[in-house]
């Protein structure tokens, strides 16, 4: 290659960069920058989840016995008979909406039901002398005085009484002999709890 052929490519790249330069388009100047516009994001709507019902009333004894009504158990309690069927709902759960747990016997402070079945659930434990084990109670109609249901168990066990009376005040009359602890266990069911009586 000729020198001369050397130089002329060497002038024919420098005349088309100046051209290139010259001829190049303006820079567009930076203008109001477009906002994106957020793709929705699908909402999920969470299950409702059930309402938790509150922990159960711890009921206590009264030591203003002498405004009840009754104050004592009748000699005969087995005249309302002994457990009653268990609730069989399937799947369905019992609410438990107050209880006693004692070693001693006693009258509990009144106490209010608002709902139309519902249910005792007595559990007695005796291990020291269990042969001798005796629990009895009385469900009392503050109101009226009228025993509404009643127990009388020998041995440790457990024992049901339904109770089909709702939109009143209660209390309970335990006695107790030969017995380590029991607990009785306010129960209902929830079509009834959540459809209280008031």
């Amino acid at each position: 290659m000729d020198k001369g052929d050397v130089f002329s490519i060497l002038a024919a790249l420098i005349i088309v960069s100046v051209l290139a330069l010259a001829i190049r388009p303006p820079v567009a100047e930076a203008g109001p920058e477009i906002p994106k516009i957020p793709t929705p994001t699908p909402t999920v709507t969470p299950a409702p989840t059930p309402a938790m019902p509150p922990e159960p009333i711890r009921l206590s004894y009264t030591t203003n016995v002498w405004s009840y009504p009754i104050c004592h158990l009748p000699d005969n309690l087995t005249k309302y008979g002994g457990s009653d069927p268990p609730w069989r709902r399937g799947t369905q759960e019992i609410i438990p909406f107050a209880y006693i747990e004692e070693g001693r016997g006693g009258i509990t402070e009144a106490f209010h039901v608002p709902y139309a079945v519902w249910r005792l659930n007595c559990s007695v434990s005796s291990t020291i002398r269990p042969a001798a084990a005796h629990f009895r109670m009385a469900l009392v109609d503050l109101e009226s005085g009228t025993i509404v249901e009643g127990a009388d168990m020998h041995y440790p066990g457990g024992i049901i009484k339904n109770v089909e009376r709702g939109g009143k005040d209660f209390y309970l009359i335990v006695s107790v002999d030969d017995v380590d602890s029991y607990r009785i266990t306010l129960e209902t069911l929830p079509e009834y709890y959540d459809n209280p009586l008031g």
